[in-house]
């Protein structure tokens, strides 16, 4: 007689709970949520700490727009049974669609260990290796996916977001083009396409390219959103004006998608002079975005004067001694001229771009490691030695691209780390571009930036604290910094007159003058910002004293910035 050891389950019970699951999972599928959690109930009941319930319930999380819950359920399912890929994999898209990009590659490397043949798990994994910046890896994945699942749409746009993440954009675009002729109407290829068509200054194509979409899906937000920042919208644009208006009211408030058509009809009604109606949309998007937003405004802040107090003259004085005279670090706030100057400098034969690069941050931040991150005081007791370890790093990382005599980084953020550029870098020059504080807060307010790029740009009160600060740090930059190091271009001085200006920034960075410069916006070469559109319209002026327009709403951000 065989007797089962206590605790164990029968096979009966096993295939009850089978049993269940499957029809659990097919209640999410049909979205029967209040059969679904009676079906879970049950199975908790009969089996408490299933694992299966707890990624069901992670999924249903998922939809609620409960991220922190289903975070919790779904570590829940992986302790309870840690080698099922899928639980590792729901966990992974969880943290992509957070953004978390270490995060989800940690947890698709799991799941990869587990099943290393899932295609949709490999996907996830390239994803999240786009994420942070490790484009390089993800690309021989992508590349072998491809040759196994060559009409795959999915592997094709994964392996276009890679493409374009190494700047190789002739060979993205022809993965784009191979999406469009397997799916002519795969909305999301032809607006990529557009985009790279704007920034590479196609813009009659890129017109053309939206167009075709809008013909087929008249109701696709995000083509219009594309659209109305590559042409002016006048008075005989009001039919196009009604569509937009409709695809507004028809969308939920408080989404994504609200806040998309909020920025797009600011910019109509702008275009049109109709100055309140824009800022009212202007305002709401941003309240939106401000509503769903975690920014810390106070920790920004003391970040800030953290960073003033610690770099001292004296740490200012211990360098590398590196001499290596190519990096020009382009600072400031956004919307403040800074694309505008990288393409006058990119114009020149001798100058090369890495854009917003930010490889000197994840040069600093790799000297630690998640769990203790190097501080800023433990920074500033750099020896000259180690100092020449970080500038070393990032001139190798120079050296993995083309190279020129000058090359360019536009990482904005970097007006945190002038002083860690300098002591690793002592002969990198660096270019402050400023702006009237209006202008660019304004500019600032109206800019739909990626989400959790900026965010303290979601309130004209926030907005005016942090560029106030700021401005404070940048005049502690030029307090401690060694004369020369530093140029500051005002916006508007380059505007009003290019040549001169252009003349006095080429001879900060020890570059002979070239006519190539006057003509930025005819270079050959891809614009990836927010202003693609302005630049390549070349010089204008009709972004200066802008604010005025907008001036009785602005008073919130007069009251703190003050005389400026």
């Amino acid at each position: 007689m065989v007797t089962r050891r206590s605790g164990s389950m029968s096979n009966n019970k096993k295939r009850q709970i089978r049993t269940l699951v499957e029809q659990a999972a097919g209640a999410l599928a049909a979205q029967r949520l209040d059969i679904c959690e009676q079906l879970c109930a049950k199975l908790e009941e009969m089996q408490p700490g299933n694992a299966d319930v707890a990624n069901i319930r992670g999924v249903i999380s998922v939809q609620a727009g409960d991220a922190a819950r289903a975070e919790e359920l779904f570590v829940q399912a992986i302790n309870a049974s840690p080698r099922r890929p899928e639980f590792h994999e729901n966990l992974g898209k969880l943290y992509l669609s957070q953004m978390l990009y270490n995060e989800a590659a940690e947890r698709y490397r799991s799941a990869l260990q587990l099943s290393p043949n899932s295609p949709d798990i490999k996907l996830g994994y390239c994803a999240s290796l786009n994420g942070i910046g490790q484009a390089d890896k993800a690309l021989p994945i992508l590349e072998q996916l491809r040759s196994k699942h060559p009409k795959h749409s999915d592997v094709l746009m994964a392996l276009f977001h890679a493409l374009y993440n190494l700047k190789h954009y002739d060979e993205a675009l022809a993965c784009l083009d191979d999406v469009i002729k397997l799916n002519p109407g795969h909305d999301e290829a032809h607006r990529q396409k557009a985009q790279v068509l704007m920034q590479q200054g196609k813009m009659s194509q890129a017109e053309e390219e939206l167009r075709v979409t809008l013909e087929k899906q008249p109701d696709d937000i995000k083509a219009w959103s594309i659209l109305a920042g590559l042409k002016k919208y006048t008075d005989q644009d009001t039919e196009a004006l009604q569509v937009m208006q409709g695809l507004y009211e028809k969308t939920d408030p408080d989404t994504p998608d609200r806040v998309r058509m909020c920025f797009t009809l600011a910019k109509v009604h702008e275009d049109m002079q109709q100055f309140d109606e824009a800022f009212a949309y202007y305002a709401e998007g941003n309240a939106l975005r401000h509503r769903h937003s975690n920014y810390n405004l106070d920790a920004e802040l003391a970040h800030m004067q953290a960073v003033m107090d610690f770099f001292t003259p004296e740490v200012m004085r211990r360098t590398s001694g590196l001499d290596d005279e190519r990096p020009v670090f382009i600072v400031g706030m956004p919307r403040c001229g800074s694309t505008l100057t990288e393409q006058i400098l990119a114009s020149h034969p001798k100058v090369g771009s890495r854009g917003e690069w930010n490889a000197f941050e994840r040069l600093l931040l790799d000297l630690g490691d998640s769990d203790s991150p190097i501080t800023l005081e433990e920074m500033t007791r750099f020896s000259s030695e180690q100092w020449g370890n970080v500038g070393r790093g990032y001139l190798d990382k120079l050296d993995e691209g083309p190279t020129a005599e000058r090359i360019t980084d536009k990482t904005l953020i970097n007006i945190r780390l002038i002083g860690a550029i300098h002591c690793a870098l002592p002969k990198a020059r660096i270019v402050h571009v400023r702006r009237h504080p209006l202008d660019n807060c304004l500019a600032i307010f109206r800019a739909h930036f990626f989400e959790g790029q900026f965010d303290y740009g979601y309130s004209l009160g926030q907005l005016g604290y942090y560029y106030r600060m700021y401005r404070q740090l940048m005049q502690h930059w030029r307090e401690v910094l060694p004369e020369g190091v530093m140029y500051e271009l005002d916006y508007e001085q380059l505007v009003t007159n290019q040549e001169a200006e252009t003349r006095k920034l080429l001879a900060h960075c020890a570059l002979e003058w070239d006519d190539a410069c006057m003509k930025f916006n005819r270079a050959d070469n891809v614009v990836q910002t927010s202003s693609i559109a302005q630049v390549r319209r070349g010089i204008y002026s009709d972004a200066v004293a802008r604010w005025r327009c907008y001036e009785k709403h602005l008073q919130p951000l007069t009251r703190i910035l003050g005389a400026d």
